[in-house]
C-alpha cells in the first residue's frame, strides 16, 4: 500500500492525452515556476492523502472510457513511489500513460520512463511560453509508442 497526496482528478480529460483520459492532479510541487498553471497545487499543504490503490480501483472501474491515464500537478516526481506505484498499475490495465514533468528528461529514472508513453519533460518558463502545447518552448515531448512501430 503506498499513499500519495493528491489535489483531485479529471476523469474526462479531453486536453492532455490523445483521446479521453482519467487525469490525477499531484499536491506539491518544490518548482515554484513563476506563471504556473496550476499554482494552487504547489503547497505540499493542500490536496488529500489517498491510497493509490483507491485511485486504480476508481480508474479500474471506468476503464472502458479512458484511452489514457495522465500524471500531472503539482509535481509527480515529488513523489516517486506512489508515482511508480500508479503507473505501473495503469500500464496492467492496459491503458497508455502520460508524464507532464518540470524535470528535465535526463534526471528521470529508467524505471519511471520505462513506464511511461509519453513525457512531456523541462521546466515551465514563463518567458519561453507559447500559446500551443506544450506550454513552454524549452520543453520536450518524448513519445515513446513511437520507438514500438516496427
Amino acid at each position: 500500500m503506498t499513499t500519495v497526496r493528491i489535489a483531485g482528478f479529471n476523469d474526462l480529460n479531453t486536453s492532455d492525452a490523445d483521446g479521453i483520459a482519467f487525469s490525477i492532479f499531484f499536491q506539491g510541487c518544490h518548482r515554484r515556476c513563476p506563471g504556473c498553471h496550476n499554482p494552487e497545487l504547489q503547497s505540499f499543504d493542500g490536496g488529500m492523502e489517498m491510497d493509490t490503490d483507491e485511485i486504480i480501483h476508481q480508474i479500474q472501474a471506468n476503464k472502458r472510457f479512458y484511452d489514457a491515464v495522465v500524471f500531472v500537478g503539482g509535481e509527480p516526481m515529488d513523489q516517486p513511489d506512489a508515482l511508480t506505484a500508479l503507473l505501473a498499475a495503469v500500464r496492467s490495465i492496459g491503458l497508455s500513460t502520460w508524464l507532464y514533468t518540470g524535470h528535465n528528461i535526463f534526471s528521470i529514472s529508467d524505471d519511471i520512463i520505462d513506464l511511461c508513453d509519453v513525457i512531456i519533460a523541462g521546466e515551465y518558463r514563463q518567458e519561453l511560453h507559447t500559446s500551443g502545447f506544450p506550454a513552454s518552448s524549452n520543453q520536450i515531448i518524448v513519445d515513446r509508442r513511437k520507438e514500438n512501430v516496427a
